[in-house]
C-alpha cells in the first residue's frame, strides 16, 4: 500500500480511529528511538534505586491536585 493510499484511507476514518492510529504511530516512532530507550533505562534505574511512589501516595497526590483545581 502506498503512502497516498494510506492517506486516502485515513481521511475516511472517524476521528476516534485517527486518534488511536496517531497514538500507534507515535509508539512506533518512540519504540526504535535510542534516546527514548536511554530515558526508559534511566527511569528504571531510578526506580530500582528507590525513587518511586506507592499507589497510595499517587492517589493522595491526585486527590489533592483535584481539590486544588476545584477550589480555583
Amino acid at each position: 500500500m502506498s503512502l497516498t493510499e494510506i492517506q486516502s484511507q485515513v481521511k475516511t476514518m472517524p476521528a476516534s480511529e485517527r486518534v488511536v492510529l496517531s497514538a500507534y504511530l507515535r509508539h512506533l516512532a518512540r519504540r526504535d528511538d535510542a534516546a527514548n530507550r536511554q530515558a526508559l533505562d534511566a527511569a528504571a534505574a531510578r526506580m530500582q534505586a528507590g525513587e518511586k511512589v506507592s499507589r497510595a501516595q499517587l492517589v493522595r497526590l491526585h486527590e489533592s491536585r483535584d481539590a486544588e483545581q476545584r477550589r480555583g
